[in-house]
Order: C-alpha cells, then sequence, then structure tokens
C-alpha cells in the first residue's frame, strides 16, 4: 500500500505564490492602518472665566455657573422656574447685533468684538432671560445677557490663555 504525498512546488511556483501571498497582505495593510478620524470636539466645552474670576463651564447640555465665593449652579429645567432651553448653533454677526439694539453702546462696544460674518454660538434660555455665548477664537468668548429688553455683555476667556 503506498500512500500518496503531494508533491513539493517547483522552483518556479514558489516565488509567484510568495508574490500573492504579499500583494495580499499588502492590500489588506491600508484597510488596517486607517483609524476612523475622531468626531470633532465642542470648542465650547471646558471652563471660561471672567476678569472678576466668575466662571461658566459649558457641558454638551447645559451650561454651569460658578461665582466667586458661591457654590456651582448648573443651569437646568430644575434650576430655571418657566421655559429652559439650550442649544450650539451659529449665528451672524448682524443677528449678534440685534440682541442689543436698544442699547447702542451696548450695540459699539458688541460690534467691535464682533469682526466675522457668522460665529458658532451657545444659546441658553432661562425663564424671562437669555444668554447668547459667542467663541471669538479658541481662548475667547463673549457673553450677551439680556433679560426682556435689557442686554449686557462680558468677555471671558479659557484659564491659563492671555488674551
Amino acid at each position: 500500500m503506498s500512500t500518496l504525498s503531494p508533491l513539493p512546488p517547483t522552483s518556479r511556483s514558489r516565488p509567484l505564490t510568495a508574490r500573492l501571498v504579499l500583494l495580499a497582505l499588502m492590500a489588506t495593510l491600508p484597510a488596517a492602518c486607517v483609524t476612523p478620524a475622531p468626531a470633532p470636539q465642542n470648542p465650547f466645552l471646558g471652563a471660561w472665566s471672567t476678569a472678576e474670576r466668575s466662571q461658566i463651564a459649558f457641558r454638551d447640555d447645559t451650561v454651569v455657573i460658578n461665582p466667586p465665593d458661591a457654590p456651582p449652579t448648573a443651569m437646568s429645567p430644575q434650576s430655571c422656574p418657566g421655559a429652559f432651553q439650550f442649544r450650539y448653533g451659529r449665528k451672524s454677526r448682524d443677528a449678534l447685533l440685534a440682541l442689543a439694539i436698544q442699547q447702542p453702546d451696548v450695540t459699539r462696544r458688541l460690534g467691535s468684538l464682533l469682526t466675522q460674518p457668522e460665529y458658532p454660538v451657545a444659546e441658553l434660555r432661562c425663564d424671562q432671560g437669555d444668554n447668547t455665548y459667542v467663541l471669538l477664537n479658541d481662548r475667547d468668548l463673549v457673553a450677551i445677557y439680556r433679560d426682556n429688553d435689557i442686554a449686557g455683555i462680558e468677555q471671558l476667556s479659557r484659564p491659563g490663555a492671555s488674551s
């Protein structure tokens, strides 16, 4: 009884087989090495400070106000009697200037800060008040506070950032 054993590959077929295996491996490398790009991070997230050492921290779904010498308060439906809304978006310079239209001094000051045609914004509505936070760049932010028809603005920066 004889057993059949496979014949060893000829010397001509070895390089061809090696090349095919190598090509198959190379074809899979780019797919294996490519990692998906991370989702862009919200540029508002994190803490921002005023000159008076008040802090505002942005989260995905709200803002946390932290005045000096007082406990932090997360703005939420529970802390805002009446209406509460919070969203991130974009607004034109003209729409932002219109928020203080009845106060020419505030409009002029805001106009000197807003030099681009459009800005990323975070908008917070709490009861009768509206806060619009405008991202000027990666380290500077301006807050437009409105209560009915009265408006005010405040500049904030990231802690450790020099303006």
